[in-house]
């Protein structure tokens, strides 16, 4: 749950799943995201290959406390030119969602978001 609104998740939680991540997929519905679920912190890279819509990055600790935010991540459709984007903290979890999303929820760094999924 962030801020009160219930979200659906895709969840990444192999290696195949998050290198794949959003990539190809045509859109998110509304309050859809993917969350990255991984076994230790880390200051783990997302990059927007093949991607074909924006999304915020939101990075999150092992308490899912949000550590630090892209907005508007932009989609790359070029391995020479896709930045990856890194957080300045170390996360356990990273979340996507619709680009936008963060800032219309009210969601910064110090944000907690709960889930039963987050342990």
């Amino acid at each position: 749950m962030i801020k009160k609104t219930k979200f659906t998740v895709y969840i990444a939680d192999t290696f195949f799943s998050q290198m794949l991540g959003l990539m190809y997929r045509e859109k998110l519905n509304q309050n859809e995201g993917m969350l990255f679920i991984t076994n230790k912190a880390s200051n783990y890279g997302i990059w927007m290959l093949n991607m074909k819509f924006s999304i915020d990055i939101i990075w999150l600790d092992s308490n899912g406390k949000v550590v630090d935010i892209k907005e508007n991540a932009k989609p790359s459709h070029s391995i020479f030119s896709s930045e990856i984007f890194k957080p300045r903290l170390k996360a356990k979890y990273v979340l996507e969602l619709n680009s936008g999303v963060s800032k219309s929820k009210g969601i910064n760094i110090g944000s907690v978001i709960s889930s039963s999924i987050l342990k």
